[in-house]
């Protein structure tokens, strides 16, 4: 199983997460077999999210795609994301 980490600004927590959340099923379709949100306590606008994915394959293949970058339009993301692949062991 691989894990996503992404850490991004955003310019508003509430919207952003209504945003990710509403992505859930597009990202289903995609490989995604769940994910988690979390926000930094010193900046609320810091947030991150972990997805996990079927394959690595399919991870990149959605992060590509247009569908991906319609939603973070929509969500209000400030900037690059920061991406880190994981996996467990």
């Amino acid at each position: 199983m691989i894990k996503i980490l992404t850490k991004v600004e955003v310019e508003d927590f509430g919207k952003w997460k209504a945003g990710f959340m509403s992505a859930e099923s597009i990202r289903k379709a995609a490989g995604s077999t769940g994910s988690q949100v979390f926000q930094s306590i010193d900046n609320p606008k810091l947030v991150a999210a972990i997805t996990e994915w079927e394959s690595l394959e399919k991870a990149k293949s959605y992060s590509q795609s247009p569908a991906l970058r319609e939603a973070q339009q929509k969500a209000g993301i400030h900037g690059l994301s920061e991406f880190y692949v994981l996996e467990s062991l």
